[in-house]
């Protein structure tokens, strides 16, 4: 009977995490140009570059010639140098197998989630069971927020996974008392705070639970202080070669609380109402979500994720005008919510005292998982579509008629994502076009029809029009 349920397990499990897979693949091979394209555009560019130039990951390298910081400063090298380039050297590490192809990035983010979404049902089995692990790993799986999150090309899925992993390897050391899950931790959390430095926060629930597991006998263990060693100098080393190339390296004082909006009416608006309620959780399962933050905590084990849910509420508070810009920064919190729901679910059910009371609270709760999936979908469906396919039909033809070493002026208001679609080096902005032909700007492409556009067109060649774009060679 124990190995029928476990094969049961065992089929469950597959099956989810397959399903997850699945989902993910929705629109795969969709250009690089749907929400939040500007920040694909980045990575990917990243990627493409370390094939068609040099595999240097101490100096990656974007399309725009655009300077990313706050005093401007030159950036002839067009050097992109923030996160630590994981995720991009294992996607360019394919493309040299396989051709440049931007889906294989996004399978690359689906692998890591799926890997992300493993070590949660491990990491939540281990804790609270298999009926919580099992609807914590369904939700996670199916939240459309996540799903949609978890197959973009950039490197928050990365970061989050490796996040959720070295969790696991947390818990797996203490039950065990095996230094290698130890070492695990290590590495993941690492590799975490190199992809994304704001993994820093899960020392949070880290430091939680080897405190409620061994006490102050922590500070006594030293392989404590030799893995934190081993974790934290990566990082420090590579925020080291950051600091030595501003130039490359995005403007990032505003994150904190540019507009002074932390604490503010428009932040809790913003963060509470928007983001957790409509889009993340979607009314049902947020309902839940506030549940589950009033019953985790009384309980060691499931305290754990009270913890990490803190932590993230922590980082959403510091970084605060990041996380009210940028609806991807909150995706840290969808894993530690997920349990929280799955915890409160189970919680709600066993509340009610007659079979008839569990049959009501059942439906109930059904009902709004339910729910939170359908208004879930609602608000992220979008999210997938094209926003403008002019520039995807204009990047192709760029790439057909220019020179491979053509330096290209594709104006979209500073965001990568219509350069990048021309396969071409250059800038991302209008304005000041005779000062960057003298840095060798060779050709301009246009999808409006502005002022700068119509002077253009008259002062130099225009190769090819159509209703959508416009392509001018910037000389007579």
């Amino acid at each position: 009977m124990k190995m029928l349920k476990k094969i049961s397990e065992w089929i469950l499990v597959l099956a989810l995490l397959g399903i997850g897979v699945y989902v993910r693949t929705y629109k795969l091979d969709a250009p690089l140009a749907d929400w939040h394209s500007w920040r694909e555009a980045d990575t990917a560019s990243v990627a493409r570059n370390f094939v068609k130039e040099k595999f240097d990951m101490l100096y990656p390298q974007s399309d725009s010639f655009l300077a990313l910081n706050e005093h401007n400063l030159p950036n002839p090298n067009r050097y992109f140098i923030n996160e630590f380039p994981l995720y991009n050297a294992i996607v360019a590490t394919l493309y040299k197998q396989f051709g440049v192809h931007e889906y294989i990035g996004r399978l690359v983010s689906i692998a890591f989630a799926t890997m992300g979404a493993a070590s949660l049902y491990g990491l939540v089995r281990l804790t609270l069971g298999v009926g919580p692990a099992l609807l914590s790993l369904a939700y996670y799986q199916l939240l459309p927020y996540n799903i949609y999150y978890s197959r973009v090309f950039m490197p928050d899925p990365t970061f989050v996974s490796l996040s959720i992993l070295s969790l696991f390897m947390c818990v797996l050391w203490t039950k065990t008392n095996q230094l290698r899950y130890g070492v695990g931790l290590m590495l993941a959390f690492a590799l975490a705070m190199l992809v994304k430095p704001y993994a820093i926060f899960m020392t949070i629930p880290i430091g939680y639970w080897l405190l409620s597991s061994w006490g102050f006998g922590t500070f006594k263990k030293k392989s404590v202080y030799l893995l934190a060693i081993g974790a934290f100098i990566p990082l420090v080393l590579w925020r080291y070669h950051y600091s030595l190339h501003p130039e490359g390296s995005f403007a990032s004082t505003w994150l904190l609380n540019g507009d002074g909006i932390r604490f503010k009416g428009s932040f809790f608006r913003w963060l509470i109402y928007d983001r957790l309620n409509r889009l993340i959780f979607a009314t049902g399962g947020f309902a839940l979500f506030i549940v589950g933050l009033f019953t985790t905590h009384l309980k060691k084990n499931s305290s754990l994720f009270f913890v990490w849910t803190l932590s993230i509420f922590l980082y959403m508070t510091i970084f605060a005008k990041g996380n009210v810009n940028h609806d991807y920064y909150q995706l840290p919190i969808v894993a530690p919510g997920s349990v929280l729901i799955a915890y409160a679910s189970f919680w709600l059910v066993g509340q009610a005292k007659t079979w008839f009371g569990k049959i009501i609270n059942v439906s109930i709760v059904g009902s709004m998982l339910a729910l939170s999936l359908a208004f879930g979908w609602f608000e992220v469906r979008g999210f997938f579509n094209i926003n403008n396919p002019a520039i995807v039909e204009a990047g192709k033809k760029v790439d057909e008629l220019t020179p491979k070493d053509a330096i290209v002026i594709a104006p979209y208001q500073g965001d990568p994502a219509f350069l990048y679609q021309t396969n071409r080096h250059g800038w991302p902005v209008g304005g000041d076009v005779e000062m960057r032909m003298k840095d060798g700007a060779t050709y301009y492409v246009t999808t409006s029809r502005e002022e700068e556009y119509n002077r253009l067109k008259k002062q130099y060649t225009l190769i090819y029009e159509t209703e959508q774009f416009s392509i001018i060679k910037l000389a007579k």
